[in-house]
C-alpha cells in the first residue's frame, strides 16, 4: 500500500477520542405511572382502587357484575317410606354448604307423595319426608330456623300417570335457594377461557 494512503487514512483517527460522553438524567415530559396496575395512568384514573386484572373503563373504574348462585336439593323416597337412604347424603352436605357460606337464606322444603293411598295420609306422609330432610339437614350444621317444612300430600305430582315410574319422581322432598353476588368484572387475558356448556 502506498504511504500517502495510509497517512489518509490515520490522520483522522487521530482527531477522534475514545471517551464516551457521560449520561444525562432525562425527566420525562409527563408521568406515566400507573398505581394501581390497571392499565390507566395514576394522573387521569378515577378510581385508583381498581382490583388486580379487574376490567376498567377508560377512567380507570371497574364494572360489576351479579353472579347467580343457586343451590337445589331433591330427595327421592321408597313406597310408603320417610327414612333418607345414603346415597342423598351428598345431596345433604352440598345444601348445608350452601347455606353456611349464605347465612342470611332460609330453606322451605316441601314434601310430596305418590297418588297411592288416600289423600289424608299423604299429606302426612309428605310431611314426615320433608320433616326427615329437615333433621338431617340440622345435623350438618344448619339451624332448625333456617328450614321450613311444608308437605303437599299428592296435591303436586312432578309426573302425572299411575305407573311405578311416576310414583317413584313423586316421592320426594324438594327445595332451592338463589343468591345473588355482585363481583368484579375481570378482564380478558390470554389465559382465558368461556365457560364449556357441555358440562
Amino acid at each position: 500500500m502506498k504511504p500517502w494512503i495510509l497517512l489518509a487514512l490515520v490522520l483522522p483517527l487521530a482527531g477522534c477520542t475514545l471517551t464516551a460522553e457521560p449520561e444525562r438524567d432525562t425527566t420525562p415530559e409527563y408521568d406515566l405511572t400507573d398505581m394501581d396496575r390497571d392499565g390507566v395512568i395514576t394522573a387521569r384514573d378515577n378510581c385508583l382502587d381498581s382490583a388486580l386484572n379487574s376490567s376498567v373503563d377508560n377512567d380507570g373504574c371497574g364494572g360489576s357484575e351479579n353472579q347467580v348462585l343457586q343451590q337445589d336439593i331433591v330427595v327421592l323416597f321408597a313406597h310408603d317410606k320417610s327414612n333418607i337412604t345414603p346415597k342423598y347424603q351428598d345431596e345433604i352436605n352440598r345444601m348445608a354448604s350452601f347455606m353456611a357460606e349464605n347465612p342470611e337464606l332460609k330453606l322451605l322444603l316441601e314434601g310430596h307423595a305418590s297418588q297411592v293411598g288416600t289423600s289424608e295420609y299423604n299429606l302426612a306422609l309428605s310431611k314426615r319426608r320433608a320433616q326427615a330432610v329437615r333433621h338431617a339437614l340440622m345435623q350438618q350444621g344448619v339451624p332448625g330456623e333456617r328450614l321450613e317444612i311444608i308437605g303437599y300430600g299428592e296435591s303436586k305430582p312432578l309426573i302425572m300417570g299411575d305407573d311405578e315410574q311416576a310414583a317413584a319422581a313423586n316421592r320426594r322432598v324438594v327445595g332451592a335457594l338463589t343468591n345473588m353476588r355482585e363481583g368484579v368484572r375481570m378482564r380478558w387475558n390470554v389465559y382465558s377461557m368461556e365457560p364449556s356448556s357441555e358440562q
